[in-house]
């Protein structure tokens, strides 16, 4: 695909390529593919910095303390407060894309300590991803879009107050702040705060339960007040300014499951931590893309979280049903929706970009591309880096590659996640696509995990073996498709392979017979 620029998200181009699914026969197939960038054409790569744990160096948890004080619950007399403020406001919320974000906090999540540890456990801080034996996967913006809510556009949720008015509401609320902290209880306690503004018909009530939602469900940082620092994004989000929150609750989610793992890794005795990202997403995310590990739920709801409410499962043996194979992994659970309204067609496309992206594409390209994910206070940074999980967009995956941090200040990283989209277009995968994954990668990820390879080492014959492949293709006027099947006993731990040959070497030979038979059967000159 022909681009202006560097920066662009997606490439397309012609691959070996395999199903990622695991049954008995694979199938590798030359055909052309679309990638996420950065990818690495070259094997010659790190192994992936993680090492898979066994079964007996996974620590027990049932010792493990953790208090997940950023899992709220709605409070009495919440949900009445919501729907009121829902009826009043909600042209507004549409506008600063946070209605159904809103709509969240009056369901209640139930906790399910022991499946957060157990996937805490499966933590990558380096990759910001989940590490199965099968592959990788993690939580990303598209998912802030469809289970949170949480817009990827607008401006930064560091913003200041900058007009007049703005300001004149931003310091009615630091006096009703004032207030509560000279009275009985001294703090700003989200209760009374509850209790001061709902109903009041104040000229700053909307202004007001936004705080409270900010302080409870979005960035909480105390368990019982409400925090300061939210009164700004309040504001904004009260005249319809919308501002990019999925970035900011993911870069918390990211940051606290590397704590959680560092904890649960060192595992010292009586270990206690306490943890304020709203985590009830990543449950929730959990229960989207392992059916086996799901309670029982029908229908499809908007806002997602009543799809979940006051729904618990227990599972006895977590690693039997997430860690087996990529089948117990619905790679897109929001695109397979019965009720989906995305207007994919079943054949994906090509989306020519125009001098002005429409919100739909310009999310889609957020969701895609490598960039930094700013925090609520500035001081957390995350890399976000969906080229590792390309599968999860309905795209195929490759060895990811490297992209170097962009965080000398919240400002500059800020600026590298918001910069303009360049591609003169993007794919829109259909929502029945079935990705792919490249051979290299398949070899690369059996040599990274010590799983052994369902593929033939491609070592120091492999770019001969290319080069032979181009030539071959000339030979049969560019043809270059082909099926080659293995035979493996047990998928992800044993070859069987009598041939002794590479991969790249039995292409070659294919495509040579293949040509000799075409010009044999037309009567053309054997060359």
């Amino acid at each position: 695909m022909a681009t202006t620029s560097e920066d662009t998200i997606m490439e397309e181009r012609e691959e070996l390529m395999l199903s990622p699914k695991l049954i008995k026969h694979h199938h590798a197939t030359r055909k052309i593919a679309r990638f996420i960038k950065p990818s690495v054409s070259s094997t010659d790569v790190q192994p992936f910095p993680f090492n898979l744990p066994t079964v007996s160096s996974v620590p027990e948890i049932c010792s493990f303390k953790v208090s997940f004080n950023g899992w709220r619950t709605p409070p009495k007399n919440w949900k009445a407060w919501v729907d009121r403020m829902h009826c009043l406001h909600q042209s507004t919320w549409k506008k600063a894309g946070i209605e159904h974000a809103v709509l969240n906090s009056s369901y209640k999540i139930t906790t399910n300590d022991d499946l957060i540890l157990r996937f805490a456990q499966k933590w990558c801080h380096e990759t910001k991803t989940f590490v199965f034996t099968w592959g990788e996967a993690t939580i990303t913006l598209e998912d802030m879009m469809a289970l949170g809510g949480y817009s990827v556009l607008g401006e930064s949720v560091l913003s200041p107050v900058v007009n007049i008015e703005s300001k004149t509401t931003l310091a009615k609320m630091d006096e009703a702040r004032v207030e509560l902290l000279r009275s009985t209880f001294r703090k700003a306690d989200q209760f009374q705060w509850l209790h001061k503004f709902k109903d009041s018909g104040s000229e700053i009530e909307h202004e007001a339960f936004l705080v409270l939602w900010l302080s409870r469900f979005v960035f909480p940082s105390s368990y019982t007040t409400v925090v300061r620092n939210v009164f700004p994004i309040a504001v904004h989000l009260a005249r319809g300014i919308r501002l990019a929150l999925a970035p900011a609750v993911l870069a918390s989610i990211y940051r606290d499951l590397s704590m959680l793992k560092a904890e649960l890794t060192e595992h010292k005795d009586d270990t206690s931590i306490t943890i304020w990202a709203p985590l009830q997403l990543v449950q929730i995310w959990i229960w989207e893309r392992f059916p086996k590990l799901r309670p029982n739920v029908g229908g499809s709801y908007k806002p997602m979280f009543a799809r979940w409410e006051n729904k618990n499962l227990h599972i006895d043996n977590f690693g039997s049903n997430f860690d087996r194979d990529s089948e117990d992994f619905c790679w897109r659970p929001y695109a397979t929706n019965e009720n989906d309204d995305s207007g994919n067609d079943k054949k994906g496309k090509w989306v020519v970009l125009g001098d002005c992206l429409d919100e739909e594409l310009e999310s889609w390209g957020r969701c895609l591309r490598v960039s930094e994910l700013v925090g609520i206070k500035g001081k957390c940074i995350e890399q976000y880096l969906p080229h590792r999980v390309a599968m999860q967009f309905g795209m195929d995956q490759d060895i990811p590659g490297y992209l170097p941090r962009n965080i000398a200040s919240p400002k500059i990283a800020w600026e590298f996640y918001a910069r303009p989209v360049t591609d003169l277009k993007l794919y829109v995968p259909s929502r029945f696509s079935e990705p792919y994954v490249t051979a290299r990668y398949m070899e690369w990820w059996n040599n990274s995990t010590g799983i052994h390879s369902l593929l033939h080492p491609m070592g120091d014959n492999e770019t001969k073996a290319e080069s032979r492949t181009e030539r071959s293709k000339e030979s049969v006027g560019g043809t270059s498709t082909c099926d080659v099947s293995y035979n493996v006993a047990s998928p992800g731990i044993e070859r069987v392979d009598a041939c002794g040959l590479d991969l790249e070497a039995r292409i070659i030979k294919l495509e040579e017979v293949f040509a000799y038979l075409k010009a044999k059967k037309y009567g053309h000159k054997l060359i």
